[in-house]
């Protein structure tokens, strides 16, 4: 029968020091990342009233058109098996012109007639 042998630890094996730097790291990291959020979001703000503006604009065709492409590549995400991640920003765009339409009162009863 064969032995297995044991490896033992490197003598200059110290568990806390590295527990340690990987802690410090991550923080560090994580600071920076806090550090940056305000400006992400503030960005983030801004291209979205230039998304919404820009809906705004839109004819009621075009806005139907636009929601109907949004809600079509999202569906397709939804079942060609995309990540989570995915779906989630393909649904952004479909909330936005949803929004647009809604506040408009186009819906399903202006289409066909």
């Amino acid at each position: 029968m064969a032995k297995t042998k044991k490896l033992a630890p490197p003598q200059d094996y110290r568990l806390s020091e590295r527990v340690g730097d990987a802690t410090d790291t991550l923080l560090g990291a994580g600071r920076s990342v806090a550090d940056l959020l305000p400006g992400a979001v503030g960005g983030a703000r801004g291209v979205f009233g230039v998304a919404s503006a820009a809906l705004d604009d839109l004819s009621d065709e075009a806005l139907i058109a636009a929601l109907g492409l949004s809600a079509g590549m999202t569906i397709g995400l939804f079942l060609a098996g995309a990540p989570r991640a995915a779906l989630a920003l393909a649904l952004i765009p479909t909330a936005f012109t949803m929004r647009a339409a809604m506040q408009r009162g186009v819906g399903p009863r202006s289409w066909w007639s």
